[in-house]
C-alpha cells in the first residue's frame, strides 16, 4: 500500500470513528435516532477496517496471513469434522462485501488446516452451525437464527466436503446461545449419521 493511499485511508477511518463519538455524546441523552446512526457507523467502520488491514495482508506489509485464529476442534468420532471460526456468525444486514470475504478467508483457513489430517467427502452430509454470541445489554432479547448469514457457510463447504448444497447432499441445523466470547463452531458428518443416533425419532 503507497505511503499516500494509506495515510488518506487512516484519515477516512479516524473521521469515521469520529463520527460514531458524535452520536455517542458523554455530556447529553443518547437517543434511539443517535444510536441507529452510529450503529450504521459502526458497520461501515467494521467493514473498512477489514479491507485496510486484507490490503496490508495482500500487500506484504503485515507479517499475518489471515485475521483472527480460526482452529479445527478434535470431535469423538473420525467420522465428523468441526471447523472452529473465532467470531459469531454476522447477520445477514452486516454481511458486506468485505466482511463476507473476510468469513470466507476464516472458513478456507480453516479447512486447510483440517486438510492436513484429511478432508472426508460425504455423498450426504449434514451441517450443523453453533454459534455463541456475546450479549450486548442485560435485555433478554434474542436474535433469529434464521437472520444469520448462513449461505456464507455452506456455499464454502459444498464441493469440498459434499458435492453440491441442494436437498439431496446436504441438511443443516443451527443451534444458538450466549456466551463471553462470540464463535462459531462448523460441524459436518455424514447424513446416516443423524439416523444412527435417533436425531430424526
Amino acid at each position: 500500500m503507497k505511503k499516500a493511499t494509506c495515510i488518506s485511508v487512516f484519515i477516512d477511518l479516524h473521521k469515521a470513528l469520529e463520527r460514531v463519538e458524535e452520536n455517542l455524546p458523554k455530556d447529553r441523552r443518547i437517543t434511539f435516532e443517535m444510536l441507529e446512526k452510529a450503529y450504521e457507523q459502526t458497520l461501515w467502520l467494521r467493514s473498512h477496517i477489514l479491507g485496510v488491514m486484507y490490503d496490508m495482508i495482500d500487500f506484504g506489509s503485515a507479517s499475518k496471513r489471515t485475521i483472527g485464529e480460526v482452529s479445527v476442534s478434535q470431535t469423538d468420532s473420525d467420522k465428523m469434522v468441526c471447523l472452529v471460526i473465532p467470531e459469531p456468525l454476522p447477520g445477514l444486514k452486516e454481511l458486506t462485501g468485505t466482511v463476507e470475504e473476510h468469513w470466507t478467508r476464516m472458513i478456507h483457513e480453516a479447512i486447510a488446516k483440517q486438510a492436513k489430517t484429511g478432508i472426508p467427502r460425504f455423498e450426504k452430509a449434514h451441517v450443523h452451525i453453533r454459534i455463541t454470541a456475546p450479549r450486548g445489554t442485560n435485555n433478554s432479547k434474542v436474535w433469529d437464527t434464521s437472520n444469520r448469514a448462513i449461505n456464507v457457510i455452506i456455499n464454502n463447504l459444498k464441493g469440498i466436503f459434499f458435492d453440491d448444497d441442494d436437498f439431496e447432499h446436504m441438511s443443516c441445523s443451527i443451534e444458538a446461545s450466549w456466551g463471553k466470547i462470540g464463535m462459531t463452531e462448523i460441524r459436518i458428518c455424514d447424513h446416516g449419521e443423524l439416523r444412527k443416533r435417533n436425531v430424526f425419532c
